[in-house]
Formats: structure tokens, sequence, C-alpha cells
């Protein structure tokens, strides 16, 4: 399918599934999705994660591109390489191509605040107005404040994080230079989204395909983007499709 990016034509060729990684055998999140220089392995990192998201453990493995599997003790040099400029918050060779991250703080209420009777306006408590002393004692305790943190880019949002760390590269990727384009999964909802190809300029093209992606990588020689297909809560499969650029 052909989209159009200024001057740039973008065509991704048919996905092509690589392994079928099952997260109950390989145990915790996926965190990291990296090429190796030659294009012939990925690297995988799963983690684990405590209740307000410090890593506790941290797990190697490395991807043939036939789809073998193995773990490995630490993650290879190459891995570590590419991670860095691909979770940049530039793009590689253009500093004014940026993410910008955003702060902001909301309050959830998961029952309804009381707001009319008497106790509302500085008086008695009102039973019949469902305004009682322990109407609003629950009304606060079910109250929460969340630290909202947004990636955007162009005032695009590639990544929202409530109550959690921000993890630069796992909703987008990078392409190399001197490309200038990021590739992102929208985090509409945990299980992850489509992948959009921004440009430097702010326009942006939906990709016909994935639906569900988490951590999309673009290939060291551009020619190639992979990413994860959740297909249920610990299933992903390993998915590449080759990329033209004109």
């Amino acid at each position: 399918m052909l989209f159009a990016l200024l001057a740039l034509q973008v065509t991704l060729a048919t996905p092509q599934p690589v392994a079928t990684l099952d997260t109950g055998k390989l145990k915790g999140d996926v965190a990291q999705l990296a090429w190796s220089p030659d294009a012939t392995e990925f690297y995988l990192q799963t983690v684990d994660r405590d209740r307000v998201g410090r890593v506790t453990a941290i797990r190697h493995y490395v991807v043939s591109i036939d789809g073998k599997v193995k773990s490995v003790d630490t993650q290879p040099a190459w891995a570590s390489t590419y991670w860095t400029w691909k979770s940049a918050q530039t793009a590689p060779g253009m500093p004014a191509f940026r993410i910008e991250v955003q702060q902001h703080e909301e309050t959830l209420r998961s029952t309804a605040s009381p707001t009319g009777g008497a106790l509302a306006k500085g008086g008695a408590a009102d039973p019949n107005q469902g305004t009682t002393a322990e109407d609003v004692a629950n009304a606060a305790y079910n109250t929460q404040h969340m630290l909202v943190s947004d990636l955007k880019v162009k005032n695009d949002p590639i990544g929202t994080w409530v109550n959690e760390p921000v993890i630069p590269g796992v909703t987008f990727s990078w392409a190399p230079a001197p490309l200038h384009l990021l590739a992102f999964a929208k985090r509409d909802r945990k299980d992850g989204g489509p992948i959009v190809v921004l440009d430097a300029s702010g326009d942006k093209r939906e990709l016909a395909g994935p639906r569900n992606a988490v951590l999309p990588a673009w290939s060291d020689d551009g020619k190639r983007l992979a990413w994860l297909e959740r297909k249920d809560r610990k299933t992903f499969e390993l998915m590449v499709a080759e990329i033209a650029i004109s």
C-alpha cells in the first residue's frame, strides 16, 4: 500500500511473521526489541516490575530471522547501540525533529462526589440528599490523584503513561538517518494499536496491517520495519515488513 509523506513515497509490503512469542514461557512483560546490524537477529528484552513500575528482573533473548528463540545472559552490545538511537528524544541527524514530554495531574473519582444538600453548603448532613458524613468520607477515600505523562511530536501524542515511569522506545522508533521519519504505535489501549509514520513536517499516515502493535523497530538500513503484534494476553507475533522509500 502506498503512503505519501510530502515528497517521500513509502511502500509497506505485506507483513511476514517471524516467530510466535509466549510471555508465559519467556516470563515478564516485553520491554525492548532491537535489530542486529546485519538484520539476521533480533534482541528481545522482558522485565518484571513492581507496583510503581520499578524493574525487579530483566531477561534477555535473541531471535533469529528464521524464528529460533534462545535465552542469553546479557544484552548484546549491538542491541544497546541500536536502542540508544532508536529510542532517543531527537531524530538521528536532525535534532530539531524531537519528542516533547508533557506532564499534568488529574483527579479520578471512582464514585460520584456529593454536591447537594446542607453539608455541601457547610451545614449539617442531610440523609435525604445523599450527603451524610459517611457519603463524604467515602467519596474522599475513593479519590485518586494521577500523574499523566504524554510524549508528543508536533502536538501529536505518541504515548501516554499514568502513574508509571515513561519508557522511551516502547511506542516509537526513529528511522535511521537520513530518513527523518518516526514510526509509532498508537497507545490507545494497553494492548497496542495501529502504526503511524510521521515526518518532520508533521504529516502522518497510518499503515495498513498492524492493529495491536507494540515496540515498532526500524532496521539499521531503513529498509524494514519490525514490531510485536499482540494476539492475546500472553502471546505476540514478531512481524517484519519491507519498506521502500523514494
